[in-house]
């Protein structure tokens, strides 16, 4: 996270509210201390989903496979939100099958997504300006979810009703 701090305050894009996430990843940081490690496949999103014509449901895009926090994996679920939040809802309530989502997941995710979305300002830099100005509007969108990172539960996010 430091890393990304530094490359975003170095690249001289400015993203208003960008104080608010590095806020929140000083301020929770403290949650990765003893989290489990597993392999991730690093980029897992809508994006990288597909479908056969036969209805099966494939992932793609394994070139970010690592190990990590299994939470972490959720740090892109931004795009998923943006298509649709009733999808980015029930992948959070399969991986936990259906049971509470306890809040220190909630926390656990928005520090890896504020991680995320600093890191996506200065990562799309050589990509151009279109991409930069993307990844700064999913950043603005983002914060908007956490209201300012005030909460750590997006907007977007339906509970399951009995």
């Amino acid at each position: 996270m430091d890393k990304y701090i530094r490359n975003y305050k170095a690249c001289g894009i400015e993203l208003k509210g960008a104080e608010l996430m590095i806020q929140y990843m000083e301020d929770y940081r403290y949650l990765l201390k003893s989290r489990p490690r597993t392999f991730q496949h690093g980029d897992y999103h809508v994006g990288n989903l597909v479908v056969s014509s036969v209805g099966q449901l494939g992932v793609i895009d394994f070139n970010r496979g690592d190990y990590g926090d299994p939470w972490e994996e959720f740090n892109r679920i931004t795009w998923d939100a943006g298509l649709s939040p009733s999808f980015a809802s029930g992948r959070i309530h399969g991986y936990f099958n259906g049971e509470e989502v306890p809040e220190s997941f909630f926390r656990l995710m928005a520090l890896y997504i504020a991680s995320n979305q600093i890191s996506s300002i200065h990562w799309a830099i050589p990509f151009g300006d279109q991409e930069v100005q993307g990844m700064l509007e999913r950043a603005r969108e983002v914060l908007g979810w956490y209201d300012g990172f005030r909460s750590c539960i997006p907007n977007w996010y339906q509970p399951v009703t009995d």
